[in-house]
């Protein structure tokens, strides 16, 4: 009988546009897909690691590990828009066929360029999933500027509200419009059956809510600057964290 186990996953590819390398940068001197994978190490209900990446040079980042399983995947699977699903599928499958006895029953995302996050994050998801039992569980932070409100769609010449308020009254207020959640990068949990399903997001799918100042994302400058910031804030230093 194979064994059930809960595989948390780091997927790290290059060729990053916004900002080149960003896979290999450092956060006080230590490779942010390092921080993603040690974090996971420590998490008690997280079985193995499947680190997996289209580079060498990343996936030499993190040192062997007993707990590590390294995936040299196809560049195929690596393009600017391949679906993440079909990495995790790839993850699970190439894991599976080398370690036959074993069964991942779900997996744990940690995206590495989400820095900000610690391992209650990671063992709060984990809890709110398995007691909920939803097919996807996703990170979420309020939405610092709702696009019910503030945003606009271009419809020929000009420009209205968008297709939730068609037949509605104008919203006069942030406090008319429905409350909505950004997605972000702290943790992503997919069942088995999601994973595959090939699907994203399925009707199963629940939040768990973290604060904006945990959720920053690496996409930009910007946001290293942001992160840089909260740091700082938290430690009462006035450095510059990153490198490469």
């Amino acid at each position: 009988m194979k064994k059930n186990i809960i595989a948390g996953v780091v997927l790290a590819r290059s060729g990053s546009k916004g900002i080149k390398n960003k896979n290999l940068l450092k956060l006080d001197g230590i490779h942010l897909t390092n921080r993603a994978i040690s974090l996971a190490l420590v998490c008690k209900k997280i079985d193995v690691v499947i680190f997996s990446s289209d580079s060498k040079k990343i996936l030499d980042t993190f040192p062997e590990h007993k707990k590590v399983f390294k995936i040299k995947r196809a560049k195929k699977l690596s393009r600017d828009k391949t679906p993440s699903i079909d990495v995790l599928q790839n993850s699970v499958q190439v894991f599976e066929r080398k370690n036959p006895s074993k069964k991942i029953k779900y997996l744990v995302g940690l995206d590495p360029t989400a820095p900000l996050r610690n391992k209650n994050d990671i063992l709060k998801s984990i809890k709110y999933f398995e007691k909920t039992k939803p097919d996807v569980l996703v990170s979420v932070h309020k939405c610092q500027h709702n696009p019910y409100f503030s945003m606009l769609e271009k419809k020929g010449r000009f420009f209205k509200l968008p297709k939730a308020f068609k037949g509605k009254k104008d919203p006069g207020s942030r406090q008319e419009v429905p409350q909505v959640y950004e997605i972000n990068t702290i943790v992503w949990i997919h069942s088995r059956k999601i994973i595959d399903l090939k699907k994203r997001i399925s009707n199963k799918t629940l939040v768990y809510e973290f604060p904006y100042n945990r959720s920053i994302d690496i996409d930009t400058e910007d946001d290293i600057d942001r992160i840089n910031y909260y740091l700082n804030k938290k430690n009462g230093k006035n450095k510059n964290y990153f490198s490469f």
